[in-house]
């Protein structure tokens, strides 16, 4: 069943569907409008039904004694069983009859942090424009000009690549608006009019990356490289022109629209309508229907009166299509930040559940040391290469939850990371201040990242401080240097965390199932039960061989610095072709650790 907390930060009666006293706003100091007019009508009625007898229903609810008719509203089980939650149901309840539920401020500061780097979303011209960066990316051969060893002087070569660049963007402007893209190319190329659309082509690029990160896999890099030479004082002073651009975030827009609009962001009814509403539990299993749809019809009801609220008068600060696009851009932020702190926080509680912090049981110890292969189940050895750390099993435990910690620390603060990352690159270092080494992997572009360096630096303290006992391994955080040569590389390498631990929380959600294939069908049952011993044998099989070769240091600095432990788990990934259990990734679905490719 859902927690009584339903909106995390929002601290109305959860019962009666009001704000509880601390929550009133002040007069004259909330968001006006009928949705906080309607709030003492609402409570006026609640009043007159009475407590005892509202209580009464609730318990009746509860205990399922309750004789009502829901055949015609619901069709299945579930969705009256989730209909009878008398917390949900009254809180919803009370938003269709008008009440502002949840009306004041919620008080969360780290909410609010998080809102500041979350990008505003694309609307229909902004997308417009992206399919045209998009379009000219592809043909684009930039980096394979300009990163390179060539008898031409580099200036030349990358003032020749943009030229390029807005002649094609001009090309496709008119193919698709020929009216606009005639006006454009009238005037000069340095002109201003010219400035400000590449401008805005390459900022709509910067923003739908950064809430897409698997979308433009293979152009994003081109895109930030062209920008990082275009921010150089020498070739600005060249071209006479800049392509640069400030992101579009949801703070500064509504900071830009008055002291009212910006107080949108601190009215709890905010947060609910833009929480993040799972079709599935962590472990994957579908939720019921009726629970979903009362918690979607909380937020839908919750938006109405944001937009009511801020967007309605003669001296509102907002339009009801700005007001939407805020909730929608959080919302979506919030989707995002799920579908990324999700993973990590299940594979610790596989770690935890499966795993005695100091005892190991008999066949699966997390030990590791230096004689390689697989130490603990003899019939496996050989399963992974020969380890550079050596840990007993309570030290390689806490190595694990440890590093797990970090990431999930990590992918909470993803936006804020990848929002300094753009900055560093763009503004770090003196402005498209780098130099192009040969790092072992190629010709690589190594630039300073202060902004990306100080938020690791906090984000580590933090996890340090929380974890408490001795950090196991080093607390070294590679940037700027040849192992992490920029801030593009830094947050690529954390954009893998979800790809690869979803896989390892699908293929144990199956095994752990009794609806999944390796439950219900007897063949599939009688080949685990023959080569692993069972299910739960071939479930501490996977996680013990994971454990400990994917963070056995094999990676630089012997891999227990911050970015060695992902560079070890990205060995373990692609070693798993090979291990005995790959038939069983196979059957639960896997299809690989590197997403999907396709924009």
């Amino acid at each position: 069943p859902p927690s009584p907390a339903l909106f995390p930060g929002t601290r109305a009666d959860m019962e009666t569907g009001r704000p509880v006293e601390g929550d009133q706003v002040p007069a004259g100091s909330g968001p006006a409008g009928p949705a906080a007019e309607a709030a003492p009508v609402a409570e006026a009625a609640m009043e007159d039904q009475g407590v005892e007898e509202e209580e009464e229903v609730m318990a009746e609810a509860r205990s399922g004694e309750e004789e009502h008719d829901e055949e015609d509203e619901f069709q299945d089980g579930e969705a009256a069983e989730a209909h009878a939650e008398a917390p949900l149901g009254t809180v919803a309840e009370a938003v269709r009859r008008g009440a502002a539920v949840g009306a004041g401020q919620h008080g969360d500061k780290a909410w609010l942090e998080r809102c500041r780097y979350i990008p505003l979303r694309l609307n229909q011209q902004e997308r417009q424009l992206l399919a045209l960066l998009e379009s000219a990316l592809d043909i684009s051969e930039y980096t394979d000009k300009v990163d390179t060893i060539s008898y031409r002087r580099k200036t030349d070569r990358i003032l020749e690549e943009l030229r390029k660049m807005c002649g094609v963007a001009c090309g496709l402007l008119i193919a698709s608006e020929p009216r606009k893209g005639e006006r454009l190319v009238a005037n000069e190329l340095e002109s201003e009019q010219m400035q400000n659309f590449m401008q805005a082509v390459f900022e709509v690029g910067r923003r739908y990356k950064i809430m897409n990160p698997s979308k433009m896999r293979s152009t994003y890099g081109k895109l930030m490289y062209l920008m990082q030479d275009a921010q150089s004082r020498l070739i600005q002073s060249s071209l006479r022109m800049s392509f640069y651009r400030p992101l579009k975030m949801v703070h500064p827009f509504l900071e830009s629209k008055g002291p009212h609009a910006s107080s949108l962001l601190a009215d709890a009814r905010a947060k609910i309508a833009t929480q993040d509403v799972a079709s599935v539990d962590m472990r994957g299993r579908p939720r019921p229907r009726g629970e979903i749809q009362a918690q979607l019809e909380v937020k839908r009801h919750a938006r109405q009166q944001l937009v009511e609220a801020y967007s309605s008068g003669e001296n509102a600060p907002l339009t009801p299509e700005e007001v939407e696009m805020v909730l929608m851009s959080i919302d979506d932020a919030n989707t995002y930040l799920a579908a990324n702190v999700t993973p990590v926080q299940r594979i610790i509680e596989l770690l935890q559940q499966n795993f005695n912090p100091s005892q190991p049981e008999k066949g699966f110890s997390l030990q590791i040391g230096g004689g390689g292969g697989y130490l603990s189940r003899g019939s496996y050895r050989g399963w992974g290469a020969k380890p550079k750390l050596s840990h007993d099993h309570a030290t390689q435990y806490t190595f694990c939850l440890q590093t797990f910690s970090l990431w999930k620390e990590v992918m909470t603060n993803m936006y804020k990371l990848w929002v300094l990352a753009d900055d560093d690159l763009l503004n770090g270092g003196g402005g498209g201040g780098y130099q192009l080494w040969n790092t072992g992997q190629g010709l690589n572009r190594v630039q300073r990242c202060p902004n990306v360096g100080a938020e690791m630096g906090r984000i580590l303290g933090k996890v340090q401080h929380s974890v408490g006992g001795r950090w196991v391994g080093l607390s070294v955080v590679h940037l700027g240097d040849r192992d992490v040569p920029n801030a593009l590389m830094f947050i690529d390498k954390y954009t893998q965390v979800p790809r690869i631990l979803a896989p390892i929380v699908q293929v144990m959600d199956q095994l752990e199932s009794p609806t999944g294939l390796f439950s219900t069908n007897g063949a599939v049952r009688r080949y685990v039960e023959s080569e692993f011993g069972g299910i739960r044998e071939l479930k501490l099989t996977i996680l013990s061989d994971y454990f400990r070769h994917g963070f056995d240091g094999d990676g630089d600095d012997g891999g227990s610095c911050i970015d060695g432990r992902l560079t070890s788990t990205w060995n373990w990934c692609s070693r798993v072709v090979k291990k005995p259990y790959y038939h069983a990734f196979n059957l639960a679905g896997f299809q690989g650790f590197d997403g999907d490719w396709k924009d």
